[in-house]
C-alpha cells in the first residue's frame, strides 16, 4: 500500500506542472497591461529574441528548463528556505549558488546593464517568472519539508502536496482554467489605490509576505486531515491578493527599468 500511495503521489506531483503555467501566465499578463505603450514595445522587442511571440507564455519558460544542463545553475533560484524557528527571511537565508531573492536582484541588474540583447532577454523571462515565485507562499517555505513539497495531503479526493495545491490545485478548484474569465475578474482590484500600497518596498519586504502567510497555512495545517473545496474558498483572498501584487510589482520593477522621461 504504501509504495503505491507514493506512486500515485508521484504522479499527482507530476501532472500538477502542467496547470503550473496559469498563475504565472496571469501575472505576466497583468502586468504586461499596466505598462505604458512605448514599454510595452520594449518588451516586445526583447521577446524577439525568443522563440515566443507573447509575454504570458514567456514567463513560464523558468519552469521549462528541467533537463537542461546549462540551466542547472537556475534550479535553486525559483525559492528561498528557511527555518521553522525564523520569524522572518533575510539576505542571509540565501546560499552562495543563489535564491530566488538574489536571482531577482541579478536579473534586474542585467536589465538595467542591458536591455536589447538576446541575453537581456533571458533575464527578462527569469526575472518575470521569479518574482511570481516569490509570491507564491510556500517558495519562501521551511527547509524541514522542501517548502511543502514533502507534506503529503488529499486535496479534493486526490493524493497530492501541499506546495502543489498552493502552486495550482486551489486555482484549479477555484475556476482558474477558465482562464480569460479569471483575468476579467481580478483586473479590477489592479485600482490606483492598491497599486500605490503594493509598488513599495523590496524583495525582502515580498518574502516576509510570503512567511507571514505560511506561518498561518502551517499553524491551521493538520495532518491526515482530508483539504476540499473549503479550504481553497478560505485561502481564495489570500491567494488571489499574492497574484495581484506580483503583477503590480513586476509591473513596477519594469516600469522602473523603462521609465520614460517627464513632459517639461
Amino acid at each position: 500500500m504504501r509504495v503505491l500511495i507514493c506512486t500515485v503521489f508521484l504522479v499527482f506531483s507530476g501532472a500538477s506542472l502542467a496547470f503550473g503555467q496559469i498563475g504565472h501566465r496571469m501575472i505576466c499578463e497583468l502586468a504586461y497591461e499596466q505598462l505604458s505603450a512605448s514599454q510595452q514595445q520594449r518588451l516586445d522587442a526583447l521577446l524577439a529574441h525568443t522563440d515566443f511571440d507573447s509575454f504570458p507564455p514567456a514567463c513560464v519558460w523558468a519552469d521549462q528548463l528541467r533537463g537542461q544542463e546549462q540551466y542547472d545553475f537556475a534550479r535553486p533560484h525559483h525559492y528561498v528556505n528557511i527555518s521553522r524557528k525564523d520569524q522572518a527571511v533575510t539576505m542571509d537565508h540565501c546560499p552562495d549558488y543563489g535564491c530566488v531573492l538574489s536571482a531577482i536582484q541579478q536579473h534586474y541588474a542585467l536589465l538595467q546593464q542591458d536591455s536589447q540583447s538576446a541575453k537581456a532577454a533571458e533575464s527578462l523571462k527569469f526575472l518575470s517568472h521569479f518574482v511570481g515565485d516569490l509570491h507564491q507562499p510556500l517558495h519562501v517555505g521551511y527547509d524541514f519539508d522542501r517548502g511543502g513539497n514533502d507534506i503529503g495531503v488529499i486535496f479534493m479526493g486526490e493524493v497530492r502536496n501541499l506546495h502543489g495545491i498552493w502552486d495550482t490545485g486551489i486555482l484549479l478548484q477555484l475556476g482558474f482554467r477558465d482562464y480569460q474569465a479569471s483575468i476579467d475578474r481580478l483586473r479590477p482590484r489592479l485600482h490606483e489605490t492598491n497599486l500605490q500600497q503594493w509598488q513599495q518596498g523590496d524583495v525582502l519586504d515580498w518574502a516576509n509576505e510570503s512567511v507571514a502567510i505560511v506561518q498561518q497555512i502551517y499553524a491551521e495545517h493538520q495532518p491526515g486531515k482530508p483539504l476540499d473545496e473549503h479550504y481553497a474558498l478560505h485561502h481564495q483572498h489570500t491567494i488571489e491578493t499574492r497574484l495581484l501584487q506580483a503583477a503590480a510589482r513586476l509591473a513596477w520593477l519594469l516600469q522602473q527599468l523603462w521609465s520614460e522621461p517627464e513632459a517639461s
